[in-house]
């Protein structure tokens, strides 16, 4: 019988993929867990992630990630890939063979998505589903560390390709600056940037519409 936690990383930046983690501890590790000071992994620097991915690793029975790109995003709906993501986990761990006695999932503050999560898992019996769910379980602040740990390799290899963006989060001017200098160079974003995301709707981009206007578009509509 496992207990299991389940967390994201990546839902609010405005450049790069989400990615969603479940981790699926024996009752046994739990407190073992808890003894390698698993926590959010938000009170953690990089390389404290770093350090303790390979301990959640050895603790962990089973462990399985959900990677979301921006065209994902883009084309959906961020807390419906959410939703649909937590539930595949859930049926993936059980259709290796596992059970689950016990699931914690940070959860998104939805009541439509709350409801929509627990009845397509109404085959666990114990479901914890809490804002700050990382801050009071070890097993969720667990896949909170296994997410961001993902999303910071993610993140280091785009820089790498992309050049310095900054955080990739739409509040730290070093991105948004970023950003205007590669449309104004390209005519449009490279495709690890969120188009539907509210930033980038001063370009012209309307989710709706599935569109994208130019700079230069941009430009002559200002006139």
């Amino acid at each position: 019988m496992l207990t299991v936690g389940v967390d994201e990383a990546g839902r609010g930046p405005l450049i790069g993929d989400m990615f969603l983690a479940a981790v699926g501890v024996c009752l046994d590790n739990l407190k073992a867990l808890q003894e390698e000071g698993i926590k959010d992994s938000k009170k953690l620097s990089p390389a404290g992630r770093k350090r303790l991915f390979p301990k959640i690793v050895e603790l962990s029975e089973v462990i399985i990630v959900r990677r979301y790109t921006p065209e994902d995003i883009d084309t959906s709906n961020i807390n419906n890939l959410f939703a649909k993501g937590v539930t595949d986990l859930l049926r993936s761990i059980r259709s290796l063979g596992f059970r689950v006695a016990e699931l914690y999932i940070d959860a998104v503050n939805s009541p439509k998505i709350k409801a929509r999560v627990l009845g397509e898992l109404e085959w666990i019996g114990n479901i914890r589903y809490e804002i700050k769910a990382d801050e009071k379980f070890p097993i969720v602040g667990a896949a909170s560390i296994v997410a961001k740990f993902l999303r910071d390799q993610h993140v280091s290899t785009l820089q790498d390709m992309y050049g310095d963006f900054g955080s990739g989060y739409p509040s730290d001017p070093r991105t948004v600056k970023w950003i205007e200098e590669w449309i104004a160079k390209k005519g449009e974003p490279p495709p690890i940037v969120r188009r539907s995301w509210k930033t980038m709707r001063r370009y012209g981009y309307h989710k709706e519409k599935k569109t994208f206007r130019t700079l230069t578009d941009y430009l002559k509509k200002k006139k």
